[in-house]
């Protein structure tokens, strides 16, 4: 189809356009003319900016996938037609090849998304095919095992019966007949079963391949990665969670994992929070204003996982610090990620220490008053001086909540 057979409101491709997204504009423009209606009357059908779509058209901007689905169902529906396979089979590579050339990580992770749960559904109807191969295979033997059943029979009622040898050959051909063919049935569904087998194998095999590949695309530890700059660290260390791995069976030792992982969302939803990494026994997260990072670490000492941590013999402890932090590669970098490390591993048990810099941002941030109390939510105790190995002298302070504070 050539540019004059097109909608009058679409511009021609641009010349400088990349080949993948040229072709995968060209297809979309020949299915949005089978539609024989405007840009703006299909973004006002389908709930979309008829200004997206005009750039998906224009191949100036590469769609989304459920996007180009949505124009082949419309499509088939306007034409009476039924989806053809081979549209979407075409339409699907020449989307992939688009966002491949694109290079962008989100568009590559929506597309490997989008691999997985194709790969997931064809794993599914393998699966399906499977049971059905197995229930034709019991239904085979069973109908195999009635006829060397029957056989077994005639053959001693033919040395029983000379008589009726005649009637009886007949009826023993028969039966060594369908006994041929169930048997040459019988085999041609083991094969198949084994056919379906290895690709069904195969398919899991590619599955856990997409969800690695997902994993490398969301970055470290599944968790999106943050603006260095000046903020509040905390480092929570759970003293003791070593030996507990040791003393835990599987089932409860995975329990108490995700418990832990559970709790630093909940956390999240309610401060800000992010929980980038967990290494060994150490959970790390960082929030944009001290007062953000103080709710964190209470609400991580008080929680129910720490006193199931207690109930087992491991240590809380939890530094928390404000100041610059640096990043790269996914690693914290800096003296106020060096510090928020060391007041954890000093820090009392189920306690928050905290430095003299976030104390000061409390002030700025919510009038703090030392040691009074923040609006009821806090209080905060200097404790004594301390050295610490490559730090030199600090004075930690206590980080509580008042005595008549609500919970």
């Amino acid at each position: 189809m050539t540019d004059e057979n097109l909608p009058a409101l679409l511009r021609p491709l641009d010349g400088e356009l990349p080949t993948e997204a040229r072709n995968l504009a060209t297809s979309l423009r020949v299915l949005f003319n089978g539609l024989e209606i405007s840009v703006r009357r299909y973004g006002a059908r389908r709930s979309r900016d008829a200004g997206a779509i005009s750039r998906y058209l224009n191949g100036s901007r590469i769609p989304p996938w459920e996007f180009i689905l949505d124009l082949v169902r419309d499509v088939a529906a306007h034409r009476g037609e039924p989806i053809k396979e081979e549209t979407l089979q075409l339409l699907r590579d020449q989307h992939h090849a688009a966002v491949e050339t694109q290079g962008n990580p989100a568009s590559l992770l929506k597309l490997t998304q989008l691999q997985l749960a194709e790969a997931d559904r064809k794993s599914q109807q393998s699966a399906i095919q499977i049971e059905v191969l197995t229930q034709a295979l019991q239904d085979r033997q069973i109908l195999l095992d009635d006829v060397e059943l029957q056989l077994r029979e005639i053959r001693h009622r033919d040395a029983m019966l000379e008589l009726r040898i005649d009637r009886v050959t007949e009826e023993r051909d028969e039966l060594l007949q369908q006994k041929t063919q169930l048997q040459n049935e019988l085999t041609a569904l083991r094969d198949e079963l084994k056919r379906a087998m290895v690709r069904a194998d195969e398919l899991e095999t590619e599955c856990s391949s997409l969800e690695t590949k997902i994993a490398s695309l969301e970055g470290p530890e599944g968790v999106e990665d943050f603006t260095p700059g000046v903020m509040a660290i905390g480092i929570l260390d759970m003293v003791g969670f070593t030996r507990i791995t040791r003393r835990l069976n599987e089932k409860d030792l995975i329990s108490l994992i995700e418990r832990v992982r559970r709790l630093c969302n909940q956390v999240s939803a309610i401060t800000g929070a992010k929980f980038f990494h967990a290494r060994n026994s150490d959970v790390s997260f960082v929030a944009p204003t001290a007062c953000a990072g103080a709710e964190t670490a209470l609400l991580l000492s008080e929680s129910e996982t720490t006193t199931v941590l207690d109930d087992l013999e491991a240590e809380v402890r939890i530094g928390v610090c404000y100041g610059q932090v640096y990043t790269t590669a996914g690693i914290m970098l800096g003296p106020t990620v060096s510090l928020a490390e060391r007041l954890s591993s000093i820090a009392p048990r189920d306690g928050v220490l905290t430095d003299s810099s976030l104390i000061e941002q409390l002030r700025k941030e919510s009038a703090f008053h030392v040691p009074g109390e923040l609006e009821g939510r806090y209080a905060a105790n200097p404790m004594w001086q301390r050295p610490v190995r490559g730090l030199g002298v600090i004075e930690p302070w206590l980080l509580v909540r008042p005595p008549d504070a609500e919970s």
